[in-house]
């Protein structure tokens, strides 16, 4: 009998306050739960469509391709009765492929203040937390990307997000030459091309530090040798298959650049000018920097710093870069 009428005066009391409390006599939220929290956990190797029982989910390391996990429909007939608003999903990457987060049919997710797509792509090691939001439209965003982790220095980036790298570079090697023939930019226009046999940091590194080298919708931030001997070049290198184009503005230890408007760069080539004269002093008394503005006609834009020196031994390359939209 005591149990009943306890249970009575619990269930008086949430539907007066409003307010549910475990393990707690004194609730001070809609629901207090102190003590540990279960969601629905579950792997998948294969095509996966999300739905109510699902909560996190784990791409596991045994696929043996790039597989997508599709969001539930979001636009509901009934908001009142049928609308989930508030739902959360946590997608883990763990596998060695790429995972697409896709919006049900055209459905689009909310991945920036100003940015919207169908689908995001999740990199080996990368996360993910998605939420349904407020709007019922297909015409708008169904779902925000409230955060996404990243694994390596890839082309996810999240609006404010920091990257930074080091690469530390043999210097016999880089000033060596040879090693294959690098395709450069002489000029802006996507058709100023020719060829170089200076070597890259990139082309130097080692497997797992290649993997760390910073990507920005495609450009990878890199540092080539300079045309002057032992000097370097900041570079950007297109990994894409299509080429790109951007706008570049820098301040200089020697030399600013102000004349990156409608910069092309074709598939597989090395940029042309980032630094003004394109040659940094970077002899074993010498070290210089350049910080740039990158910007791209979808209105991203990034700040950008590459400084390089050296010693007796090695040439040290930093590269930062922050998106700012």
């Amino acid at each position: 009998m005591k149990k009943i009428i306890r249970m009575g005066i619990l269930l008086v009391s949430s539907i007066v306050y409003s307010q549910v409390g475990i393990n707690t006599e004194h609730p001070k939220s809609t629901l207090t739960v102190n003590g540990s929290y279960a969601g629905n956990y579950k792997s998948v190797a294969v095509d996966t469509n999300l739905t109510i029982t699902d909560q996190f989910v784990n791409v596991a390391a045994g696929t043996t391709s790039s597989i997508t996990v599709t969001l539930p429909d979001a636009v509901v007939a009934d908001v009142l009765k049928d609308s989930f608003y508030g739902r959360v999903y946590y997608i883990k990457n763990t596998s060695s492929f790429d995972v697409t987060i896709k919006g049900n049919g055209a459905q689009l997710l909310q991945t920036g203040p100003t940015s919207v797509s169908n689908i995001i792509v999740l990199k080996s090691g990368q996360g993910v937390t998605v939420v349904k939001n407020s709007n019922n439209s297909i015409s708008t965003a169904l779902w925000d990307i409230f955060q996404q982790t990243s694994a390596t220095n890839d082309n996810t980036f999240v609006v404010g997000g920091i990257k930074s790298f080091r690469a530390v570079v043999p210097a016999n090697l880089f000033t060596a030459n040879g090693g294959g023939t690098r395709k450069i930019m002489t000029g802006k226009a996507v058709g100023n091309t020719s060829t170089t046999d200076r070597r890259s940091a990139h082309d130097l590194c080692n497997a797992a530090d290649q993997a760390k080298f910073i990507y920005i919708n495609g450009l990878r931030m890199d540092f080539l040798e300079s045309w002057y001997d032992t000097n370097t070049s900041p570079k950007l290198f297109n990994a894409n298959a299509a080429a790109i184009t951007y706008n570049i503005s820098s301040l200089s230890t020697n030399d600013r650049y102000i004349d990156g408007a409608n910069t092309n760069i074709a598939a597989g080539h090395y940029s042309f000018y980032i630094d003004g004269n394109d040659d940094f002093g970077t002899n074993i008394d010498q070290a210089e920097y350049v910080n740039a503005m990158l910007t791209f006609p979808s209105g991203e834009w990034y700040n950008c710093t590459w400084h390089a020196t050296r010693d007796a031994i090695n040439y040290y390359f930093y590269f930062t870069a922050q998106r700012l939209n």
